[in-house]
């Protein structure tokens, strides 16, 4: 009868003991969470020499993503990677440790609420309530996050983005100008959004490696450069720096 109630009890014991390091386990992973980071997703890098911030990264809550693109794009700022994520009550501030990571300048977070439940939005009601010692409140609720992280980048020596075409067809105009950046040679030249470059010099823009070309060959110097506005064919002089 000893010998049974022993080896009960040394059951129950190693029983608590593996529940206690489940529990130790999962309030780890629950302290340790931290959905930007998980979720962040590198964007595709380009030949742009991107600045290292000395101050820390400024973090704002985003309008329209789409807007908020454009003009991040024509302050001269790249697209270097991007969260999104579902989750409860994430503060904005939990992007600074992978913005600091990326070297990011600026991230732009934005959230709304999501109709569906998720399983992080359930850890996150979890945590906050062990944090305040009350029962989770709206236990299904969830939201959706968006953060997207900018790197500054060094001044360029046109300062345009263009469309890469898709086909010879799209090019039929020239190259045609998406964002056009603030104090460029482009814009003292006059070139504004959904301008087609024609040609730089006596390079004519078809491709997009004609465009990086033009740039080489007439970098330092005032050239030429001709684009249609409007079905019109515009003609200005452009100092490449």
């Amino acid at each position: 009868m000893r010998l049974l109630e022993y080896t009960l009890l040394s059951f129950l014991m190693l029983a608590n003991v593996a529940v206690a390091e489940d529990a130790q386990t999962l309030e780890e992973v629950i302290a340790n969470q931290n959905f930007f980071s998980n979720a962040y997703v590198e964007t595709k890098t380009t030949n742009a020499k991107r600045i290292i911030p000395n101050a820390d990264p400024k973090i704002y809550s985003g309008t329209d993503k789409i807007a908020d693109k454009q003009r991040m794009e024509e302050r001269g700022f790249e697209l270097i990677g991007y969260s999104d994520f579902k989750a409860g009550n994430v503060a904005p501030e939990m992007a600074m440790p992978q913005a600091k990571k990326v070297h990011a300048e600026v991230v732009l977070v934005y959230s709304e609420r999501s109709d569906k439940p998720s399983a992080t939005a359930k850890i996150q009601q979890l945590r906050e309530a062990k944090k305040t010692g009350q029962a989770p409140v709206e236990a299904g609720a969830s939201y959706a996050y968006f953060a997207s992280y900018w790197a500054k980048i060094a001044k360029p020596s046109m300062g345009v983005h263009v469309k890469v075409p898709e086909k010879d067809d799209d090019a039929a105009d020239g190259l045609l100008v998406m964002v056009v950046i603030d104090g460029s040679a482009a814009e003292k030249a006059g070139i504004a959004k959904d301008d087609f470059l024609v040609s730089i010099g006596d390079v004519a823009l078809i491709k997009v490696t004609d465009l990086t070309k033009a740039v080489t060959q007439y970098t330092g110097q005032t050239v030429d450069v001709v684009y249609v506005r409007n079905r019109m064919r515009l003609e200005s002089k452009m100092t490449l720096n």
